[in-house]
């Protein structure tokens, strides 16, 4: 999701989402839009990210789309991934999901404000083929790695985010993708995307690779 505030930002601002609260917009996408909440439940205080289909796509192809991201995440427990705290639907019927807030900067804006040599900019990005080969392992292909997605937090350690094309693959040497599309969705980053991905072949692990 790139950053910027969507036209129906004001809609949600305020809006309560179980214990959770919309406080503002931070980033916004063709499918969705990301806001910074907050618990607002006696127990404790917590910030996070609740992400929201837009309502105006919200169709049954991107309705599937989304369910899946919630299940991918789920199934994800890495330090190198933000975690999905919680999910549910709107009172309109959109889902949502309520994210781990991670507060830091791409990794490329991060590398250069912070002047990292080449040995340290590398140490990062082997942090990131970890995150990446535990996505693998666990058969989830990315499809949408670029440094946008990419985030360094406070501590200095790279954290991946947004799984919203990811894909399910087949078990087996490789792990294959079992289609090439959802429902004919074929979504995808011109400047990072592998070149299977761009003509609509069958993708593997190594499209995540050839992004990385």
């Amino acid at each position: 999701l790139g950053v910027g505030v969507p036209e129906i930002a004001d809609r949600f601002i305020g809006r309560q989402h179980g214990p959770y609260r919309i406080v503002r917009a931070i980033a916004t996408g063709g499918m969705g839009s990301v806001y910074l909440g907050e618990r607002t439940a006696n127990t404790f205080h917590k910030i996070v990210a609740i992400k929201l289909l837009r309502p105006s796509v919200a169709g049954p192809q991107l309705l599937a789309r989304f369910h899946l991201e919630r299940q991918v995440l789920a199934d994800l427990d890495h330090p190198g991934i933000a975690r999905l705290i919680d999910g549910g639907s709107t009172q309109e019927g959109l889902p949502y999901l309520i994210m781990e807030y991670v507060q830091g900067m791409p990794i490329d804006r991060y590398c250069d404000e912070k002047r990292l040599a080449i040995e340290e900019r590398l140490a990062l990005f082997l942090e990131v083929c970890e995150a990446v080969s535990y996505a693998h392992q666990n058969l989830v292909l990315h499809r949408d790695l670029k440094p946008g997605n990419i985030f360094v937090d406070r501590s200095g350690r790279p954290r991946l985010l947004d799984f919203g094309i990811a894909k399910v693959l087949e078990p087996g040497p490789g792990g294959r993708d079992s289609d090439a599309t959802l429902l004919g969705l074929r979504p995808f980053t011109p400047r990072y995307a592998s070149p299977e991905q761009v003509s609509g072949g069958r993708m593997t692990t190594a499209s995540d690779v050839y992004s990385l």
